[in-house]
């Protein structure tokens, strides 16, 4: 009885005091990728992109080119990252709304922001073979998916990187650029400033799922990355219960 008694004194001390920890987290903002800031290096939000942008980056863009103001940052990736699977994470809890790809795109996935007439854009990525559908509900900070292989494509022959854009409203849109100033605030949000404002953190990237499959991504990936506090104290009292019963 003692030991009974004990099991359940600390499960009401796990609902009591982690429930509001746990429903802070869900309740945060993310950053898309890590190290968020010092990926921006080619192409800002809201930069006017024309002929002369793309003299001396014929490398980073021998097919397609765009024109106008950028709707989104490009957030690039790290030497070490140019053959490694590089996650992306879910700015915020909400639905997926498009799962698909696009010419000049390539992959491309939106998310319906739950609390917020915004839409989220993930541009570049990989989307066959990973659990997001449409329709799906998402948590803030899960990983979605991974950036596209470079000049596939996944990418619409374009470089490794994400384009993430947040626009106003609940529709599918998907310009990457705007040929007006008016239309680009119209339309979007800088990115950066919406998540700085809100307090967004920095994904913490966990090792030992870097380079998982992707068939795998249900069993591993949300089962790592979903342990925490109140993972590691249901394991200690689902032990002391076993313990107990052997007793």
């Amino acid at each position: 009885m003692k030991s009974i008694f004990f099991i359940a004194l600390i499960t009401f001390f796990v609902l009591i005091f982690l429930t509001p920890v746990s429903l802070a987290k869900q309740n945060a903002w993310y950053f898309p990728m890590t190290k968020y800031q010092e990926r921006i290096k080619v192409k800002d939000f809201r930069q006017y992109i024309n002929g002369s942008f793309y003299i001396g980056k014929e490398n980073l863009f021998p097919l397609n080119r765009f024109y106008g103001y950028h709707a989104g940052v490009d957030l690039e990736i790290f030497p070490q990252e140019k053959d490694s699977l590089v996650p992306v994470y879910t700015i915020g809890n909400g639905k997926i709304v498009f799962v698909g790809s696009l010419e000049g795109y390539g992959g491309i996935i939106l998310e319906s922001l739950d609390g917020s007439d915004h839409t989220t854009l993930y541009g570049h990525v990989k989307t066959l073979n990973i659990p997001i559908k449409n329709g799906q509900n998402v948590k803030a900070g899960d990983i979605i998916t991974y950036l596209g292989d470079g000049f596939s494509g996944e990418t619409s022959k374009e470089r490794k990187h994400l384009h993430f854009g947040i626009y106003k409203g609940k529709d599918q849109y998907f310009r990457g650029h705007e040929s007006t100033l008016e239309n680009l605030k119209a339309r979007w949000e800088n990115p950066t400033a919406f998540l700085k404002n809100r307090n967004a953190l920095l994904p913490k990237q966990d090792e030992a799922n870097k380079n998982i499959l992707l068939t795998s991504y249900p069993e591993r990936v949300r089962s790592e990355n979903n342990k925490g506090i109140s993972y590691n104290i249901i394991n200690w009292i689902k032990k002391i219960f076993l313990e107990s019963k052997n007793e």
